[in-house]
C-alpha cells in the first residue's frame, strides 16, 4: 500500500523562517543575483555561523559527488567556510557564487530567512533603492482629558508581530524578519506576503510556483528609536511592481499597523506627515529623535547649538553665528606691493565679489550654516501646488479700462461669470451683488515640481549664484517646513492629503 501524503491544514500562524523554497524557484535566483560578489560571500559566511544553523543550514554529506550536480557535498561547516574564504581571496564573477549556492551547498532549498537576509543586505548596500514615507502614530479621540498627555506605546517587536499576524493571518500568510541597522537608530522589518492559506513546508514545496506574487508583496517598515513615526516603503520603488493584487495586500498590511499598536480602550492611527524620501537618513533627520524635526533650514542654528538663546528672544544674538570669510583673514598679511596690485583691480570685479559674498551670507541665513555636501536631509522630489489668488494692482485695471474702445460698455457684475470663477466659488452663494473678499482675484492652477539629487541644496546654489533672490524667496523653498508635498496658501505651505497613500 502506497504511503499517504501528509495532511496540510490552513492555520493563522506566520510562516516559519526554516521553511525552504526549492533552489530552482525563480525568487531564489532573482534575490541572490541582485547582490554583488563581495556581498554574496559575506552573506554566506553569515549563514555558516553556528547560531544560524537552525534556519540556514547547508547541505552536508560524506564528500561524494552526486550524478546530477557538479559540486561535491561538503563534510562539515568548517570545510565550507574554508572554501568560501578561498573564493574571497581570488577574483571572479558573482555568477559562480550563485550557482554554487543553488546547485551545490544549498541544493535542498533556500530558507525564508536566507532570502530575507539577502534582501536586507541589498537594502544596506543600496540605501536609495526604496522610497519611504513617514507616518506619525497619533492617538484616536479619547474620553478622558488626561489621556492626550499619556506617552505613546513603546515598540516591542514580539508583541507587535503577534498582533499584526492576528490581523492579517486570516487573509494571507506572511514571513517577518527584523534587522537592526548599524548606521542608523532604526529597526527594519521586512514583511513578505505569500498567497497561500498554509504555513507548512509541504505546501511550499508543492505550490511554490504559484505562491509568490512577486516583489510587490514585499513591504519594508522602519521603526526609529524614541520617535512616534513609522517609515513605510512605497509601492512603485525599485524592484516592485504595481499590480492590483500587490496593492491590495500592501493596503491590508498598512491598515493593520495601527491596530497592532492599539489596545482595549486605547486606539491609535497613522497620520501622513507629507514627507517622503529615498534616504532613511533624511527621514531620521527630519522625522527622527533629534532636535532637527522642527528646526530645519535657517532655524537649524538653534537645534545644533550654534545659538544658545531661544528663537523667541526679541534681541539680536550677542555673537554672530555666520562664519568669517577666509579672504578677510588672508588680507591681513598682505604686503604693500600686493596691496598696490589689488587697488589696480577692476571696480566691476570688486563689486561682483561683494555681491557674491552677500548672496552667500543670505544663503547661509536662509538655509543654515551646514554645507550642502555635509547635509543628511536630502529630499529628491518636492511638489507644491500654489493656491494663492492672483493679485492685480489698481493701476493695471485703470490701464485696461482706458485701452478699451469708448463704445464698449462696462462689464456688469451680474452677468455670466467665467468658468474659472464658477469652479472656484461653486459652493458659495452668488446671488448677492457684491462678491466676497476671497473672490476678488482668481487663483491659477499652478503646480511646481522640483526633482533632483538634493532639492534644497540645489536651490541654495541658485541663490548663491544670483539666479534666485534669497530675500524674496518664500520659506517653503528653503526646506524649513520639512515636507516634500503640500499646498501653498498665503505664502505658507501645509501638508497635502494623501502623501503617498
Amino acid at each position: 500500500m502506497a504511503p499517504r501524503d501528509k495532511l496540510t491544514l490552513p492555520t493563522l500562524s506566520a510562516l516559519p523562517s526554516s521553511n525552504r523554497l526549492p533552489a530552482t524557484h525563480p525568487a531564489a535566483s532573482r534575490t541572490l543575483s541582485r547582490l554583488s560578489r563581495p556581498a554574496l560571500l559575506t552573506l554566506v559566511q553569515e549563514w555558516l555561523k553556528t547560531s544560524n544553523q537552525t534556519t540556514c543550514a547547508p547541505y552536508l554529506g560524506g564528500g561524494e559527488t552526486e550524478e546530477d550536480t557538479t559540486y561535491s557535498v561538503a563534510r562539515s561547516l568548517e570545510e565550507l567556510r574554508e572554501a568560501y574564504r578561498e573564493l574571497q581571496e581570488r577574483k571572479g564573477g558573482k555568477k559562480e557564487i550563485v550557482e554554487r549556492i543553488l546547485e551545490g551547498d544549498w541544493r535542498h532549498g533556500v530558507s525564508l530567512r536566507q532570502l530575507a537576509m539577502a534582501d536586507a543586505q541589498y537594502l544596506l548596500d543600496h540605501p536609495t533603492s526604496q522610497r519611504w514615507a513617514a507616518l506619525k502614530l497619533v492617538r484616536v479621540s479619547t474620553t478622558a482629558e488626561g489621556d492626550t498627555e499619556r506617552p505613546l506605546p513603546r515598540f516591542h517587536a514580539p508583541t507587535f508581530l503577534r498582533n499584526l499576524q492576528q490581523e492579517i493571518g486570516s487573509m494571507a500568510k506572511a514571513h517577518y524578519n527584523l534587522t537592526r541597522m548599524a548606521s542608523l537608530p532604526i529597526i527594519l522589518l521586512r514583511i513578505c506576503i505569500y498567497e497561500s492559506p498554509y504555513s507548512s513546508q509541504v505546501s511550499m514545496t508543492k505550490k511554490a510556483s504559484t505562491q509568490i506574487l512577486g516583489a510587490s508583496t514585499t513591504l519594508y517598515l522602519a521603526f526609529p528609536d524614541n520617535t512616534p513615526c513609522v517609515y513605510v516603503s512605497l509601492a512603485g520603488s525599485a524592484g516592485q511592481s504595481n499590480s492590483g493584487d500587490g496593492k491590495s495586500l500592501r493596503k491590508l498590511v498598512i491598515d493593520a499597523l495601527p491596530k497592532a499598536f492599539s489596545r482595549p480602550r486605547e486606539r491609535y492611527a497613522l497620520k501622513p506627515t507629507s514627507l517622503s524620501a529615498k534616504s532613511l537618513a533624511a527621514l531620521v533627520a527630519l522625522r527622527g529623535p533629534g532636535r532637527s524635526n522642527a528646526a530645519a533650514g535657517g532655524w537649524s542654528i538653534f537645534a545644533d547649538g550654534t545659538i544658545e538663546q531661544s528663537p523667541l528672544t526679541g534681541s539680536a544674538p550677542a555673537s554672530t553665528w555666520m562664519p568669517n570669510n577666509n579672504e578677510d583673514k588672508e588680507n591681513a598679511g598682505i604686503t604693500g606691493q600686493d596691496k598696490g596690485s589689488q587697488k589696480r583691480r577692476n571696480v566691476f570685479d570688486e563689486e561682483a565679489e561683494k555681491q557674491q559674498k552677500k548672496r552667500r551670507l543670505i544663503a547661509q541665513a536662509r538655509f543654515g550654516p551646514t554645507h550642502p555636501k555635509d547635509s543628511s536631509a536630502c529630499i529628491e522630489r518636492l511638489e507644491a501646488q500654489l493656491e494663492d489668488p492672483f493679485s492685480r494692482s489698481a493701476d493695471a485695471e485703470e490701464d485696461e479700462l482706458s485701452a478699451m474702445p469708448a463704445t464698449t460698455a462696462p462689464i456688469a457684475r451680474k452677468g455670466r461669470r467665467s468658468t474659472i470663477s464658477i469652479l472656484e466659488d461653486s459652493t458659495e452663494d452668488h446671488t448677492n451683488e457684491e462678491e466676497p473678499e476671497s473672490s476678488k482675484g482668481w487663483a491659477p492652477n499652478v503646480q511646481m515640481v522640483f526633482s533632483g539629487t538634493d532639492i534644497f541644496s540645489g536651490i541654495r546654489k541658485l541663490v548663491e549664484s544670483g539666479a534666485i533672490d534669497g530675500k524674496k524667496m518664500p520659506g517653503w523653498m528653503t526646506g524649513e517646513n520639512a515636507v516634500s508635498i503640500g499646498v501653498v496658501r498665503n505664502g505658507r505651505i501645509r501638508g497635502n492629503k494623501g502623501s503617498g497613500f
